[in-house]
């Protein structure tokens, strides 16, 4: 694996070091390659003087050396006596041995100390990248859990309902599988176009994300779905957050990343897998309530106000429109209103009607598609609504597009129309809200739709035919939402 300096910056930055050689000429010019990496880096002679700046440290600080790179052959105390010292003083210290040689006693040792990483001498840049990016992502990771660990606990009780995953119905094979396919789905979650344009407009390496978080939140789902993590109990979770904070990314960028990643999960099972209802509810319960409560959490930790942020988005939206929105039943014609209503009735009816017809034809699900892109088309006719108008319109262009599909899969037509179904009754729950209660927040159910859209699509174009076998290790064309 090839890493660039960037990636192990990324975390590097802002970590303190302490580098033992007993060599003076590999002393200079290793800590000067370090100075380029950490915040802090603090030299020692040999083992002896290691251990003593090692205790100067914790006075001065308060804090021990968040890594220690040490030789092993040097006079007065070697590395490994050294390090035995260290870890008697913090037994989660990070080491990192080098050495020109590995003796199997030393090996042996090093285990039992715990030590992170060797480096081989002469020092090669980028073996040392490569090690200090895994050890450093390690560091950190575990700083920013015990940071977030009372957090995560009260968040546990404040958001999470406790599931016990033990007793989903979740196909033990399928999941057994899927452990050797991490890498894969960690690939397609971050392959994702939206994913991609959402971390690279702020400056996020997209693959350094991947194997920083992407890998570890799929592990953890997992974990759950094995029983050995408990739903809703996801440090990675928290600390992705910290790191959203760092780089001040908006809330809608946020939201729109953690739902891809079901998305993205959901369709790569589908693709290895035939359509399975119940893995499918399985999969999503374990995915929305480790993400429950996302950007309540998010909004804490940078000190906002929901409430002040939503009301400052209707502001905005109303200067643009040059006009103060008082009532969202002025701000949308009436007769417009009463067409919605019509449509979520038509469209239900077609949807339990193709459901259950046996002669369906091509033409009656052209039909169903027709009114949802004219339910969308409403909407994009007024700036409030024009983003969830654009979603209902593409969700209607891909019904239309695979009516044949449909016609020819009636289990695929049944599940479809099931969540259409779902579907439809969300979007009358969100017109009588914003029409007869005239709820403050018009894009509450804005993430769910958007999400439920790019799933039945996916569902839509999901080809059972082109499904790999299980156990084998093909490259997969993922869907683009």
């Amino acid at each position: 694996m090839s890493i660039e300096y960037n990636l192990v910056f990324e975390n590097s930055k802002q970590l303190n070091v302490l580098y033992v050689e007993d060599a003076e000429q590999l002393r200079s010019a290793t800590s000067t390659l370090l100075m380029r990496f950490f915040n802090r880096v603090d030299v020692a002679i040999d083992g002896l003087d290691g251990y003593t700046k090692y205790q100067e440290y914790f006075k001065e600080t308060k804090n021990y050396y968040d890594i220690v790179i040490t030789d092993i052959d040097m006079p007065n105390l070697n590395g490994i006596e050294m390090s035995y010292k260290i870890v008697a003083l913090n037994h989660e210290q990070a080491i990192i041995f080098m050495t020109a040689y590995i003796d199997i006693e030393y090996l042996n040792r090093a285990v039992e100390i715990g030590v992170e990483s060797y480096l081989s001498k002469p020092l090669k840049v980028q073996k040392l990248q490569e090690v200090l990016y895994k050890v450093c992502q390690k560091v950190v990771d575990k700083k920013l859990e015990k940071a977030h660990y009372s957090q995560i606990e009260e968040q546990n009780l404040l958001y999470i309902d406790k599931v016990d995953a033990r007793h989903l119905s979740v196909a033990q094979d399928i999941i057994d599988d899927l452990v050797f396919h991490k890498e894969e789905m960690s690939l397609a979650w971050c392959a994702n176009s939206i994913v991609r344009e959402r971390l690279l407009a702020h400056g996020i390496d997209v693959e350094y994300f991947r194997t920083h978080f992407g890998i570890k939140v799929i592990e953890y789902f997992l974990g759950v779905v094995q029983g050995t993590s408990n739903v809703g109990n996801c440090p990675v979770v928290f600390i992705m957050l910290d790191y959203f904070k760092q780089k001040e990314l908006p809330l809608h960028d946020i939201f729109m990343i953690c739902v891809h990643f079901k998305n993205s999960l959901t369709t790569y099972i589908f693709k290895r897998y035939t359509f399975n209802q119940a893995l499918f509810e399985d999969v999503s319960l374990i995915v929305d309530k480790n993400f429950e409560g996302v950007v309540k959490n998010y909004l804490d930790m940078k000190g906002c106000n929901p409430k002040e942020i939503e009301e400052e988005q209707v502001r905005e939206l109303e200067e643009e429109q040059e006009e103060e929105v008082t009532s969202y039943i002025e701000y949308v014609l009436e007769q417009d209103v009463y067409e919605l209503q019509d449509l979520e009735e038509d469209i239900d009816n077609l949807a339990i009607a193709v459901s259950n017809d046996k002669r369906v034809s091509e033409d009656d699900i052209v039909v169903l598609g027709s009114n949802l892109k004219r339910y969308g088309s409403i909407l994009t006719k007024y700036h409030l609504f024009n983003m969830l108008g654009l979603s209902i319109l593409k969700l209607g262009v891909s019904f239309q597009e695979n009516a044949q599909v449909l016609v020819d899969s009636p289990e695929k037509r049944v599940n479809i129309t099931t969540l259409l179904e779902g579907f439809v009754n969300d979007l009358i729950v969100w017109r009588r809200e914003i029409f007869e209660n005239n709820i403050e927040n018009p894009y509450f159910l804005n993430d769910s739709f958007f999400s439920n859209v790019d799933t039945i699509i996916m569902f839509m174009e999901y080809d059972a035919s082109a499904e790999v076998p299980q156990g084998k290790d093909e490259d997969l064309d993922f869907f683009d939402f």
